[in-house]
């Protein structure tokens, strides 16, 4: 008995040549089969989902905006690995106290070890 079926592929949102061409980019990854292909692909669409839709129950308006999914990823823990891709928006102002403050604690650390 043939193990293959001879339906047809099944669409996908995302493009599946690129999702390969990322699979690939990982040195551990050799070879990837199409059911492989074809399973990531659809597990990739399904997070998709799942993160918009948790951004979405969170917000009041019709649309998602990056500062609301900012919101979720930062609040959730379930996408607390998202956290440096998807960081809070910060202004030039706010950048430049946290550089300012990082540079004063060096400073003062310095000046604390070089009175020892």
């Amino acid at each position: 008995m043939d193990v293959k079926s001879s339906k047809p592929p099944v669409a996908t949102g995302l493009p599946m040549s690129r999702v390969k061409i990322i699979m690939k980019s990982s040195p551990d990854v050799d070879h990837i089969s199409p059911d492989a292909l074809f399973a990531m692909t659809k597990a990739t669409e399904l997070f998709v989902a799942h993160l918009s839709n948790e951004t979405f129950k969170n917000n009041d308006k019709k649309g998602i905006e990056y500062c609301e999914l900012a919101n979720v990823v930062n609040n959730d823990d379930i996408f607390g690995f998202l956290q440096e891709v998807i960081p809070h928006k910060i202004t030039v102002r706010e950048y430049w106290k946290l550089i300012g403050k990082v540079d004063e604690d060096d400073d003062s650390e310095k000046s604390s070890s070089e009175s020892e």
